[in-house]
């Protein structure tokens, strides 16, 4: 693998989406170019809908596994390069690590609209941000599992988070609730190790080009948003309690890049 997603050039991150498309490992839908690009479902020899590099991406609207069902397969659209790439990237690892079948989404794809009704011009709308619910994968047995970022982390009750929440009074002090002693080791390294795959892929210490820095853990400061980060900002869209329900990985900045 080369450098990191973020520390790519969208030429050089177009380039290796193009190689992995040659690869059939992936499929590019219409040509793109640096300047975008949108993936399309493949699963390898046939096309298959959202299949991105053997995992189909599917969007969750309720964030919870307990609510609804995922929308039927769909592969982004209008992505920065670099991001698709880190998706690719993702999706590859989660298929070899966890044998992951699904992905699960609160949102990918760029363009869009904010509450004003103007086009979206921030990470999101520029395509550079994933906000990643959970996976479906199939054990060794054949048995399928399903761990999502709201039910097996976010709203996890732990003696840090009695009830599922951090105290009022918490501030930045916070820590990984599930290295909580009755907390199922499984979920425990699940999330930390994704958690530990995002921070060497995508922004993690700062909102520049860096290379394979040593990473962040969870509880410290980031860019990568989740449960447990030390920043705190309730009822708006910002801090750990925005982000009960998903990671937020981001290339660059948060605002707009141009």
């Amino acid at each position: 693998m080369s450098d990191p997603a973020r520390a790519m050039s969208k030429e050089d991150a177009y380039a290796e989406l193009l190689d992995l498309q040659s690869g059939d490992v992936i499929r590019l839908e219409g040509e793109g170019s640096p300047a975008g690009v949108s993936l399309d479902g493949w699963n390898g020899s046939d096309a298959e809908a959202g299949n991105v590099a053997g995992v189909v991406i599917r969007y969750w609207a309720s964030g919870s596994a307990r609510i609804g069902r995922p929308s039927g397969g769909g592969a982004p659209d209008r992505l920065d390069p670099r991001n698709a790439l880190a998706l690719v990237r993702l999706c590859q690892w989660l298929k070899d690590t966890y044998n992951a079948v699904e992905l699960y989404h609160l949102g990918i794809s760029g363009g869009g609209v904010d509450r004003s009704g103007s086009p979206r011009t921030d990470c999101h709308g520029q395509g550079r941000a994933v906000d990643f619910m959970g996976i479906k994968a199939v054990a060794d047995d054949g048995e399928e599992w399903t761990l999502t970022v709201n039910d097996d982390w976010g709203t996890v009750s732990t003696k840090a988070t009695p009830g599922g929440d951090w105290p009022s009074d918490t501030g930045s002090a916070t820590s990984y609730r599930l290295d909580d002693e009755d907390v199922d080791p499984f979920v425990r390294d699940f999330w930390r190790s994704v958690y530990e795959f995002v921070a060497s892929e995508w922004q993690d210490r700062t909102d520049g080009p860096d290379g394979a820095d040593t990473a962040t853990a969870i509880g410290d400061r980031s860019f990568i948003m989740h449960p447990d980060h030390p920043a705190t900002a309730p009822g708006t869209a910002h801090g750990r309690e925005a982000h009960k329900n998903h990671l937020h990985m981001q290339i660059g900045v948060t605002g707009t890049e141009s």
